[in-house]
């Protein structure tokens, strides 16, 4: 692992348990209808129970979604102690999923694995990019969906840092926010237009139809079809 993808471990790790207890939160309230009415409507109709992907699942959040919408469900996340803390918060919900630590970069899943595959908040915290683009085209099925909720934190962060401004944030502490913000600066994924540049990856790897829509102030929804 590289020293920024180790910082990086290292910050999302110490970070698991306020996190978890972060979205959790979140999830108990009106976040869980709004983000409900964004992805499940991309959520593939089959005859048959929806095989989807958690890619980067944290603490479950939308784990918790694709459950409650029918999925069976397979979790990954590069920090063993946030798929502790999703482990424990599917389960309070009474469902089941199964989670496995693994790099998005070199997902350990057969080619055509899935039918839908979905990220909240991930990409803009990873290396290579381009690589977890295609390791998520390649698990894809045919006529299978990617959905991914992102927004180009890093960027803004770095123009708030230019600006002097102090970060804030309600449950971290100014060093973690400061740490935050070092790593970001130091991923490519910070210093590219987005998301025009994740749309153009995907028209390279040969998708079907990419489509984008901003569904916040910061975040955007993308979605990705492969073709049959």
């Amino acid at each position: 692992m590289s020293d920024i993808g180790q910082k990086s471990l290292e910050y999302w790790s110490g970070r698991a348990e306020e996190y978890s207890s972060f979205h959790m939160k979140s999830f108990n309230s009106e976040k869980h209808r709004w983000f409900a009415d964004i992805v499940h409507p991309y959520i593939p109709r089959l005859d048959r129970p929806v095989e989807a992907l958690d890619l980067g699942c944290g603490s479950g959040f939308m784990s918790l979604l694709l459950l409650e919408a029918g999925c069976t469900v397979q979790g990954i996340d590069f920090s063993e102690d946030m798929i502790a803390q999703a482990k424990a918060n599917v389960a309070s919900k009474g469902f089941d999923a199964t989670y496995t630590p693994m790099k998005a970069q070199e997902l350990a899943f057969d080619d055509a694995s899935f039918d839908f595959v979905l990220s909240r908040n991930v990409t803009w915290v990873l290396e290579d990019v381009d690589k977890v683009y295609a390791e998520v085209f390649r698990v894809l099925r045919p006529g299978g969906v990617f959905l991914n909720l992102d927004a180009n934190y890093g960027k803004a962060f770095m123009e708030q840092d230019a600006r002097g401004e102090t970060p804030q944030h309600p449950t971290q502490s100014l060093e973690q926010l400061r740490t935050r913000n070092e790593i970001a600066s130091e991923l490519a994924i910070s210093h590219v237009e987005r998301p025009a540049w994740d749309v153009s990856v995907f028209w390279g790897l040969g998708a079907h139809r990419v489509s984008c829509e901003r569904v916040s102030e910061t975040m955007f929804a993308l979605s990705v079809y492969k073709p049959e």
